[in-house]
Order: structure tokens, then C-alpha cells, then sequence
């Protein structure tokens, strides 16, 4: 059955589709930034976003720099709905 709230809510914003697609892999968000053709403060806040609604997680949250991000669980859900 499709989950047309996940959906909705992915698709409203360009750049959160954007973002879940481009995590296939774990990324730092400047890779994000320059795969997506968004700012990197852009990326910064479609991540906090998804963080929020648990699409997606930081796997290292104690580095200062080169912070990365995965999909959680209900992320690769998404992720197969949007493909």
C-alpha cells in the first residue's frame, strides 16, 4: 500500500526529494550540495528537516567537520517510493 503522506510531504519540497535521492549512500553535505546544484545552506536545512520528520540521520554527530548522513529505515522506504 503507498504511503501518500510520506509522499505528499516529499515531494512539496524539490529539494528534500532531492536530498533523499542523493543519499543512496552516506554523503557529507557539501557532496549533497554539488549533486543537487542547491547551496549548501539549503542542504543544511532540507537535512534538519528530514532529520526531524526521521528520514534521515547523521552517522558521525560528534565531528566538527565532514558530518555524515544516511537514511534511517523509514528513509529507504521513501526512497522506493519516489523510484
Amino acid at each position: 500500500m503507498t504511503d501518500y503522506k510520506t509522499l505528499s510531504f516529499l515531494q512539496r519540497g524539490k529539494r528534500r526529494k532531492a536530498v533523499i535521492v542523493s543519499l543512496k549512500e552516506p554523503k557529507i553535505p557539501k557532496e549533497i550540495a554539488v549533486e543537487c546544484k542547491i547551496s549548501i545552506s539549503n542542504v543544511s536545512n532540507t537535512l534538519a528537516e528530514l532529520i526531524k520528520a526521521d528520514f534521515v540521520e547523521c552517522i558521525n554527530p560528534d565531528a566538527h567537520t565532514y558530518k555524515y548522513f544516511r537514511l534511517t529505515s523509514k528513509g529507504k522506504k521513501a526512497l522506493t517510493l519516489l523510484e
